[in-house]
């Protein structure tokens, strides 16, 4: 939200707002990805899940722990935009 701004001076130039964004999502994926499997996306952490759970490790097993990843990176978006929105950017 913060790089994509219209009050940001970053975004004039726009050619930087990809690279910097792909960087740093690849930086993190290199860094947690050995510890959570990166499911920085719900999708892509409960896909597998469902996977998991219909080649026979169980429900117990495939579901544990799955609302961390559903709802951390949404309730986290929605605290990043308000934060950029009132504290960034406020008149």
């Amino acid at each position: 939200f913060s790089l994509t701004n219209e009050k940001n001076d970053t975004a004039k130039n726009s050619v930087f707002i990809p690279p910097i964004i792909g960087g740093t999502v690849g930086a993190l994926i290199c860094v947690l990805a050995p510890l959570t499997q990166a499911g920085f996306n719900p999708a892509r952490d409960f896909g597998p899940r469902i996977v998991a759970a219909m080649a026979g490790w169980g429900s117990k097993i495939a579901y544990q722990g799955w609302w961390v990843y559903v709802t951390g990176p949404i309730i986290g978006a929605i605290i990043g935009a308000y934060t950029a929105e009132k504290m960034l950017y406020s008149d």
